[in-house]
């Protein structure tokens, strides 16, 4: 050990360590917490010594060591992974916990019985990066062990660190039973061959008239739900299979991009009141038709055309070998022609997501209630036609009032009408928790809507966010994966699961979330929003301001606009931002604009007073983003804020621990 009073500099690998969500245990369950740490601890220094590896110091509940090379570094990394994981599998779920790693090799400096340099720095940085029960390592690291350790290296993209010029490449070490990150689809087609699957393409319109499409589309929508709620059978979501419509692909790629081994395609025909619906059963693997029929019939025999199709389709896939013979199919809403193709009308124009496209749909939804009063899922579409584009800022805050009322009773009577509809617990469990912050009665209807139909993406993606601003951080997640699984190609599930690892602080996820939905959709006004996001909790915070610009000129709303002001705050830019705060004084003149956002440029500017004024005013408003404002305030580094008294007491209110 070196003198006291002296330093010397070498080249080493250094490795951090970190327990994965220590804090909040700690915060739970002192006790548990405090003998995981122990175990923890006792663990790790019994592998240390086995690599040569040497314990600098403890910090807080992770560890700082040193090793004579990279390959060693990671072989003990490895190493540990694999016993926590080994311990995790035979001792209680409470009782489980992960660590993540972060490894760089480069110069340091001995000083006394400490090291310091730009080689901590960067392992200490890239931590955080790690999955749960993961390895980060540096491009330094990746160069030295590179075809050298019995695991896959995967790369994780260029992170900027703090006080580094050039972005850093980073690599993952993926280890067993480790957490996975969001689904790698690939992966996910391989060890799902076996399972039945199918997805439903759209329909083509083949009428003359092309204003008859509603009809094309909702019969396909209306086949994928039936699907979807059958045992043992997994079917892509809406968008994902919407996202083919008028392309000429090769059915084989399409499966494999939806993680599929069969496609049912087809196409409607409407003249006057007659149908001819032709449907095609393929098997992806080699391209043979499984089934295929024509059917010929009047409208008022639609209702039937589908349970034939769903009952053929079942029977084609041999579904009997798992039971979903047997199983009743979906329910129709109605079986009043007129008010189905209007509701098939209204969600034509939800998918839109347009203001125009709201105001249609609930034009629709209203239609559809007048001839069949009894219509659940009309009520269940008007409500949330209603939240989203009130949230988005496309619907004023005085049209959801005097239609739906402060409460929802869209919602409400959906729920009255038919308990037994994933769409109608959805809808309810959305004004719980988002409007109402009723947390425990809304998670019981995400619950419901869950067991009704484990494939309605819209209860995954809205009981993770739930989840997420509730700290319970692994269940939001298993949701996210659940959401995009089902919905890989839609850019609004991908952007609201993005949201959630921003929610949890999880910025490796975040990162990752916000390259895969620029893949998908670059002119997409919400890759930019979580690439903003993304980029400032990197610390690139003139690239976040950048695309918030780009996100609010591509179509972005009041949040993004309200974002864009509160992170020029964040950086002093106080003339700027206090230019958004006019606009968006403006912009509240003639659309919605929520008060809570208008809060956090407030804040930013440390205008406190005004800035609790307009989260007492979403409150009134029982608007959604006030459920986000203790997280909001962590990501956005909102520190002052937090330090106000008058913050404890609105999470309290909120029903929410500071």
């Amino acid at each position: 050990m070196p003198q006291e009073g002296t330093e010397h500099r070498k080249l080493t690998a250094i490795m951090f360590t970190d327990m994965v969500g220590y804090s909040a245990l700690a915060e739970r369950n002192e006790e548990l917490a405090l003998e995981l740490l122990e175990e923890h601890r006792r663990l790790l220094r019994s592998i240390f010594p086995k690599h040569r590896g040497s314990e600098i110091k403890t910090i807080g509940d992770g560890f700082l060591a040193e090793f004579s090379s990279a390959l060693a570094a990671v072989q003990c990394g490895i190493e540990i992974q694999e016993m926590i994981a080994k311990r995790n599998s035979v001792n209680p779920s409470q009782g489980n916990f992960q660590v993540r790693i972060g490894i760089h090799a480069g110069d340091v400096v001995h000083r006394d019985d400490d090291v310091i340099g730009d080689g901590v720095n960067i392992a200490a940085r890239i931590e955080p990066l790690a999955e749960a029960g993961g390895i980060c390592i540096s491009q330094q690291v990746f160069d030295q062990v590179e075809n050298r350790v019995a695991k896959s290296l995967k790369r994780m993209g260029q992170v900027k660190l703090k006080n580094m010029v050039r972005p850093l490449e980073v690599y993952g070490v993926v280890c067993e039973g480790a957490a996975p990150g969001p689904p790698d689809l690939t992966q996910d087609a391989k060890s799902s061959e076996t399972q039945k699957s199918i997805a439903v393409l759209p329909f083509l319109n083949m009428s003359s008239d092309p204003e008859n499409e509603y009809l094309s589309d909702g019969l396909t929508e209306d086949l994928i739900m039936a699907f979807s709620q059958l045992k043992g059978l997994r079917v892509p979501a809406r968008t994902s299979s919407f996202a083919f419509k008028g392309r000429n692909e090769d059915i084989r790629q399409i499966g494999q991009q939806l993680n599929v081994n069969t496609i049912l395609e087809g196409s409607v025909r409407k003249v006057g009141n007659r149908l001819r619906i032709t449907a095609q059963l393929i098997n992806v693997a080699d391209g043979d038709h499984l089934w295929s029929h024509k059917f010929d019939r009047e409208m008022q025999e639609v209702f039937a055309i589908q349970d034939e199709i769903t009952r053929a389709i079942v029977r084609a896939l041999e579904m009997q070998l798992i039971g979903a013979g047997d199983q009743p199919l979906a329910k129709h809403g109605t079986y009043n022609t007129d008010a189905y193709q209007l509701y098939l009308q209204a969600r034509y124009h939800f998918y839109k997501f347009t203001g125009e496209g709201f105001k249609r749909c609930i034009e629709c939804c209203k239609k559809a209630l007048e001839i069949e009063p009894s219509y659940a899922l009309a009520y269940a579409g008007l409500s949330l036609s209603y939240q989203t584009g009130w949230y988005y800022g496309f619907l004023s805050f005085e049209e959801k009032l005097a239609a739906i009322g402060p409460h929802d009773l869209a919602a409400e009577k959906a729920v009255e009408l038919d308990p037994n509809l994933a769409e109608t617990q959805t809808a309810l469990g959305i004004v719980r928790c988002w409007n109402e912050r009723d947390w425990s009665r809304g998670e019981d209807c995400f619950k419901q809507a869950i067991k009704l139909n484990p494939n309605y993406v819209t209860a995954h993606e809205h009981y993770g966010l739930v989840l997420a601003v509730r700290r319970h951080d692994d269940e939001a997640i298993a949701h996210a994966r659940v959401a995009l699984q089902i919905d890989p190609l839609s850019p609004m599930i991908n952007l609201h699961m993005g949201l959630l690892y921003w929610i949890i602080h999880r910025y490796d996820l975040l990162l990752e979330q916000a390259h895969r939905l620029f893949d998908l959709e670059s002119n997409f006004f919400g890759t930019y929003w979580l690439l903003g996001w993304a980029h400032w909790s990197q610390g690139m915070h003139d690239t976040a301001v950048a695309d918030l610009r780009k996100a609010v000129a591509l179509g972005g709303g009041p949040i993004q606009l309200a974002d864009l002001g509160c992170l020029l705050g964040r950086l002093g830019r106080k003339t700027e931002a206090q230019q958004v705060l006019q606009e968006l004084n403006e912009l509240g003149k003639r659309t919605y604009v929520q008060p809570a956002y208008l809060g956090f440029v407030h804040a930013s500017l440390g205008n406190h007073d005004e800035a609790f004024a307009c989260f007492a005013q979403g409150m009134e408003h029982e608007n959604a983003s006030v459920a986000a404002i203790r997280e909001y305030s962590i990501g956005a580094g909102l520190d002052d804020l937090r330090a106000d008294p008058r913050f404890p007491v609105l999470l309290k209110e909120i029903g929410l621990e500071p």
